[in-house]
């Protein structure tokens, strides 16, 4: 098809871009990376380790299990290759959590919540009350680099994907040479293999966001025991000892590339 002097052409269909993403995902499901491990480590703390000591009202809970099923979403986008549909998931999963913890701290926002569709005055009663920055707000002090992980995740995922900006659209874009007739071939790619550094760098999204959401939901609990503060620790450093390899091929390249 032509269209303005540019020739598009869309290889494959939706068929096709289910089979290339189910085949990374298989590749990467039945290996041993650390990585791997580590999000399946994470996951079983979502739905085992988590609830153990932190009791929440029901509207807060659902807001809670919103942000552990865009969580899922959000691997399984990362599992199949597709890194820049990650990013706009996890964003709303950790803002599902932030929302949650809000309410922990104040009950009376679970109303202002719900009749948030029910007119105008009642949509921008909502707004005003939740805003992510308000919503990690009690971490500052409670938990700073918790707070910290938070906030450069929600901004950061504009920049890959969770905003239609230049960077996260035009970083999946590749110019090639010009070819016989003349043309000059553009390529935008969605799907990246099992071990492209967009493929990884979506998976370590998952682990940093599903850091972020455990220790929002957990931290707001009125009683911050022990234990929970080890497995928090643990979580850390497993997500740490998985991604730490491919920091050190980021870091290893940036050195030779001055």
């Amino acid at each position: 098809m032509e269209t303005g002097g540019v020739r598009i052409v869309i290889e494959g269909g939706i068929d096709s871009y289910i089979a290339a993403a189910n085949e990374t995902t298989s590749k990467l499901l039945d290996s041993s990376a650390p990585i791997v491990v580590a999000l399946r480590e994470y996951d079983t703390y979502f739905r085992e380790g988590l609830w153990q000591e932190h009791q929440l009202t029901a509207v807060p809970l659902v807001l809670c299990m919103n942000a552990y099923q865009l969580f899922l979403a959000g691997s399984r986008m990362a599992l199949s290759g597709h890194c820049a549909a990650v990013f706009p998931l996890l964003r709303t999963a950790l803002e599902s959590a932030a929302y949650a913890s809000l309410m922990t701290h104040d009950p009376d926002l679970q109303e202002i919540w719900c009749r948030r569709h029910q007119g105008e005055k009642e949509k921008k009663a909502c707004r005003k009350a939740f805003t992510f920055e308000k919503a990690i707000a009690p971490l500052k002090e409670r938990a700073p680099d918790i707070h910290a992980l938070a906030a450069l995740g929600y901004e950061g995922a504009i920049d890959y994907g969770a905003h239609p900006n230049i960077k996260g659209i035009f970083g999946h874009v590749s110019i090639g040479e010009q070819p016989a007739d003349r043309f000059i071939a553009v390529s935008h790619t969605s799907l990246y293999g099992a071990s492209h550094i967009e493929t990884i760098r979506g998976l370590c999204a998952c682990l940093d966001f599903g850091l972020a959401i455990i220790a929002i939901i957990a931290l707001s609990s009125p009683v911050i025991s022990d234990t929970m503060l080890a497995e928090l620790d643990h979580l850390n450093e497993a997500k740490n000892v998985a991604t730490e390899s491919y920091t050190l091929e980021v870091d290893s390249s940036r050195t030779n590339n001055e």
